[in-house]
């Protein structure tokens, strides 16, 4: 018997906003501050080109993977649809092979994530302590939220998006206005040797600022591994979605040209570089500085400990539920399926996973000094991924046609295929001269990934697997309860 089948059911407690609030938290990290200004005072006006081609590979994917997580209501992901889409023991390996990437492709981006906030945090309280007691810290108070349960972390990730959103939008209007101490407004001042015609070359748009502007928005399908307590998701998740990502673009445009046009992009780039902006890792506190003194230090600090906080408890909400998932099947390495698939009586949280996810994140963290090369290679695996997600959605089409969908119409085929070239092209040209790099990094956590998968198929129930028949079934009915009983 599954452990699924025992018992343990989660609440649902979550609507559009909440969905919302979930993409945007996570997209919107401390990282995508350094991301964002890396990218403006690089490419001036030019990076913008990247941003709008980056919304759009993303936009795809929030359409596959809103289609996925209404037709499979399932927490646990990439690992749920897999399992669901293709038969028996393929199905599982597959599901928790990818499941288990998803899983050590986000250690890599919580660690520069979880970095860049510490340094924050760090600056915030003009501590001479180590980064790493911050480290911990920050990793701590993202976790404690979600020990309540998921609606009290969307309570906290609200104020906290209300408040990283409005510093990045007051510096881009104050900006804008020439309120600042950098200067006048100028377009001249966006102007660089990259125009927008220049995409392709070494310095062109798509090498020299693809990977920066993806990660402008890349996370967006975490909101779909908390389906199982979101109510009506055919409704929520696409709005939440498409809503989120819209606002992230909005925000990055205000931002990065109000800045970036209060002084020569020379300048800019001579900032991002110093002491002042940890040598390329803070360079929103040397904005922040530069632009209204001690007060801008200040709020640049707090904008990128919420944003890091928002982002970690985003982060430690989904990645422990796709272990629970894992565990709930009993595919988790035979034993340890029991306790990981415990649900917390009265908070319905995966307690055992969330810890466990916990220190396992901590420990790349307290080790990553550099938080562009880690963004760079959480990066690599995550563009692979969303082909995957891309492929599911087709698949899921083709194997699965009896299941409910959350768009109709001949569009999506297409659509999601125009997906997967996209973000190949993204790939590619992201990474153009770096792929032994940053593929090397990737390559590493797939065969981890793999190699934990055969071990954990290896010492679990063959029993696990349900038939085919019963899987399909529960699935419509999961979609059905989900829409008569919200």
């Amino acid at each position: 018997m599954n452990i699924s089948e025992q018992g343990s059911q989660s609440t649902k407690t979550l609507n559009s906003w909440d969905v919302f609030v979930a993409g945007v938290a996570l997209v919107v990290a401390a990282t995508t501050l350094v991301s964002d200004l890396t990218g403006y005072f690089t490419l001036g006006a030019s990076f913008a080109a990247a941003i709008a081609l980056a919304f759009i590979v993303n936009l795809f994917l929030g359409f596959s993977v809103a289609d996925l997580g209404i037709t499979y209501p399932k927490a646990g992901g990439l690992y749920d649809y897999a399992k669901a889409i293709f038969r028996g023991r393929f199905g599982a390996f597959l599901g928790v092979f990818l499941g288990l990437t998803f899983f050590g492709m986000y250690a890599l981006a919580a660690s520069g994530e979880t970095a860049a906030g510490a340094l924050g945090l760090q600056a915030l309280f003009h501590s001479s302590l180590h980064v790493n007691v911050f480290i911990i810290l920050l990793s701590v108070l993202a976790v404690i939220p979600n020990i309540f349960g998921l609606k009290a972390a969307s309570w906290v990730n609200a104020g906290l998006l209300i408040l990283m959103i409005g510093i990045r939008w007051m510096f881009g209007i104050l900006g804008f206005l020439g309120l600042s101490s950098t200067g006048q407004w100028s377009a001249a001042n966006l102007a660089s040797e990259v125009s927008l015609w220049d995409w392709f070359g070494p310095s062109g748009i798509l090498a020299g600022g693809l990977t920066l502007a993806f990660w402008s928005f890349v996370g967006i399908e975490f909101a779909c591994s908390l389906v199982e307590e979101v109510q009506i998701p055919r409704r929520a998740l696409p709005r939440g979605i498409i809503s989120g990502l819209a606002l992230i673009l909005l925000t990055s445009l205000v931002m990065g040209f109000g800045i970036t046009g209060t002084q020569p992009l020379p300048v800019w780039q001579e900032l991002m570089v110093s002491e002042a902006a940890c040598t390329g890792s803070c360079p929103q506190l040397a904005v922040g500085q530069a632009m209204f003194g001690n007060a801008g230090y200040t709020l640049m600090a707090l904008s990128s400990v919420a944003a890091a906080m928002g982002s970690l408890i985003v982060g430690y909400s989904t990645m422990p539920r796709v272990l629970y998932s894992i565990a709930r099947d009993s595919n988790f390495f035979g034993p340890l399926s029991r306790p990981f698939s415990k649900l917390h009586p009265r908070y319905g949280t995966p307690i055992i996973a969330t810890l466990f996810t916990l220190v396992l994140y901590v420990v790349p963290a307290l080790h990553s000094s550099e938080v562009i090369q880690w963004l760079y290679s959480a990066a690599y695996v995550w563009i692979l991924l969303y082909v995957v997600f891309h492929m599911l959605a087709i698949a899921s089409r083709k194997f699965r046609p009896e299941l409910p969908r959350a768009f109709t119409g001949a569009w999506f085929v297409p659509m999601a295929t125009a997906g997967v070239a996209l973000t190949l092209v993204t790939l590619y040209y992201a990474f153009a001269g770096s792929h032994a790099e940053f593929g090397g990094r990737a390559l590493v956590v797939i065969l981890a990934a793999l190699a934990a998968a055969v071990v954990s198929l290896a010492i679990s129930p063959k029993e696990a697997v349900m038939p085919l028949e019963t899987a399909n079934q529960g699935l419509v009915g999961a979609v059905r309860d989900q829409e008569t009983n919200p």
